[in-house]
């Protein structure tokens, strides 16, 4: 089995954004460890609220280990679907890591989204993939709303 070093992981719900919502949650290491950012914004002058909670390293392990041992990052090479809805926003997973092959370590990329083909199987592997993310989210540390800038 081939480890990973996560680097970071951004999920976005689908959502329908006619009236300009942006939802996404995004793992980040600071320099103080590991939190996860919760943006929501319902419509396009909304403010958007900002929550920041803090993740374990041990849970981040277990996130690295699930997305290994599922094969969570073959998924990204699922056919395209044909479908596509103009007012609707589609989920997505973004990972970013590193892989170390025969003494090289490499910075990867990992797409995985709602417009591609995906079995019964791989959709499974998908909802746990969602349930993990969301269950990293330990402590809360900050809540914020920012406002929307007013255009010149």
């Amino acid at each position: 089995m081939k480890k990973i070093v996560l680097q970071g992981c951004t999920y976005s719900p689908g959502y329908s954004d006619m009236r300009g919502a942006a939802h996404s949650m995004e793992l980040e290491k600071e320099e103080t460890g590991w939190v996860m950012i919760c943006r929501d914004r319902e419509y396009y002058s909304a403010p958007t609220k900002v929550a920041v909670y803090r993740v374990s390293v041990e849970a981040v392990a277990e996130f690295e280990d699930f997305i290994v041992k599922k094969r969570i990052l073959s998924l990204e090479n699922r056919l395209k679907s044909k479908v596509f809805i103009t007012d609707y926003s589609p989920w997505s997973f973004d990972i970013d890591y590193e892989k170390t092959a025969l003494g090289k370590t490499d910075q990867e990329f990992c797409s995985i989204g709602q417009n591609r083909i995906y079995s019964p199987l791989d959709r499974r592997k998908l909802e746990e993939l969602k349930e993990r993310f969301l269950a990293l989210r330990g402590e809360i540390l900050s809540e914020t709303v920012e406002e929307k800038r007013k255009e010149e």
